[in-house]
């Protein structure tokens, strides 16, 4: 079925007052063209790819400024808490909404823009398609070999979207043999990678899917998103990982969208839509993508990470910290994250989470475990009482819950009080 929203009665509500950067701030007239177009696209869809309609309502967000636009009316009562740094859905009188931060969305590029939208409308309707995953914890792809294999796979994906026919099938091949090496030497990656490629994978497929005119427009937005490059592949990779696989697919799999499940791997679809089995002998294939030039890169890059994941031994290991439950919800951005191989990954930047316990902000880095069960703050002092706070990050604790000083000297623990 396909739904229309009603853009003419577009709603703007200053929530904290005079903005105090109006350049910034959420335009009225801005934000209706940016739902006319996100709509406009989702109707084009009509549930082709998904078999229910991408269209809903959304709302866009600026923090710094208190301002917002809706793309219907608000809801009567309080407005749900609506982030200004990450994207995502929101319950808001009864109904399922999407919220964009601003500054996710750019002003002079509409492609951009409208993929983004079209990735966060998927995120809206995930859980009816089932399409829900837990988080990959997936630090390996912060090491000098787990960022090897993972470029060499994405340049044979490239190289596979970009040709045809027997090229084609030998790239594929070649791509699938360099995920299968990954995956070998680092145990447990083949379901991390699996669950984020699910859960933001197809999301990001959808995004472009969505968007293009014709699969030739899909397979160059495809393929540019394949560069690779000096940034963090944790939490990360899916956004280039998943459209490739999604538009290969489509060429040689029609209906692999409705055979495609939570539990499912986008490599082993895609090996099955082939008769060719993986590259044997990886290190000849990795030969035909310049394999050594970007591996002497990378070792570069990596005498460099060594020197910073040292500092955060110290700050996060070694040294005093309060850890915590990390189950909940919340934000988190994964720009400048870093891997401490064994240990887990630390966020920089706009970190939230409500939990049982109660509630962190952290912009100053906090640590989340491997197995993704704990986060860490740094600490420099005594922690008492049911507010707390460090360096660049700032705890509520829940009736129940107290802070407890934990076996290494200086460090703190959040429990339930006895």
């Amino acid at each position: 079925m396909q739904t229309r929203y009603d853009l003419n009665g577009l709603f703007l509500l200053v929530l904290l007052g005079a903005a105090t950067a109006a350049e910034a701030q959420v335009r009225p007239e801005l934000a209706k063209r940016y739902f006319e177009e996100a709509t406009k696209l989702c109707e084009r869809d009509a549930g082709r790819l998904w078999g229910v309609s991408l269209c809903g309502p959304m709302v866009i967000v600026d923090q710094a400024t208190g301002t917002r636009a809706t793309s219907q009316p608000e809801p009567e009562g309080p407005a749900p808490r609506l982030s200004g740094f990450a994207d995502g859905p929101v319950s808001w009188g009864g109904l399922r909404w999407f919220s964009f931060p601003l500054y996710m969305l750019p002003e002079n590029d509409a492609d951009a823009r409208q993929q983004v939208m079209l990735h966060g409308l998927f995120h809206r309707i995930q859980p009816e398609l089932g399409f829900i995953t837990d988080d990959g914890f997936n630090e390996h792809l912060d090491t000098l070999e787990g960022r090897v294999w993972m470029q060499l796979e994405w340049r044979a994906l490239r190289r596979a979207v970009e040709s045809s026919g027997s090229d084609q099938l030998e790239a594929i091949a070649d791509a699938l043999a360099f995920r299968r090496e990954r995956r070998r030497l680092f145990p447990g990656a083949a379901d991390n990678e699996r669950r984020d490629e699910i859960r933001e994978g197809l999301a990001s497929y959808t995004g472009v899917a969505a968007w293009a005119s014709s699969p030739a427009d899909a397979k160059r937005a495809a393929a540019a998103g394949l560069a690779g490059g000096d940034w963090s592949f944790v939490g990360n990779f899916e956004a280039a990982s998943g459209p490739a696989y999604g538009v290969l697919l489509d060429d040689l799999l029609p209906g692999w969208r409705r055979q495609v499940r939570s539990t499912s791997d986008l490599g082993d679809l895609l090996a099955s839509a082939t008769s060719r089995p993986p590259t044997t002998d990886v290190a000849v294939a990795a030969a035909r993508y310049d394999a050594a030039t970007l591996r002497a890169a990378e070792e570069t890059r990596d005498r460099a990470q060594q020197a910073r994941i040292a500092e955060l031994r110290r700050r996060f290991v070694d040294g005093p910290v309060l850890t915590m439950p990390a189950g909940g919800s919340g934000t988190s951005d994964t720009t400048g994250s870093a891997g401490i191989p064994g240990v887990g990954t630390v966020l920089f930047r706009n970190f939230t989470l409500s939990a049982q316990w109660g509630r962190l902000n952290a912009n100053g880095g906090v640590l989340r475990s491997a197995d993704g069960s704990t986060l860490s703050v740094p600490v420099t002092g005594r922690l008492e009482g049911t507010t707390l706070q460090g360096e660049g990050w700032s705890a509520t604790l829940n009736s129940g819950w107290v802070v407890r000083p934990a076996a290494r000297p200086g460090s703190f623990v959040i429990v339930r009080e006895d």
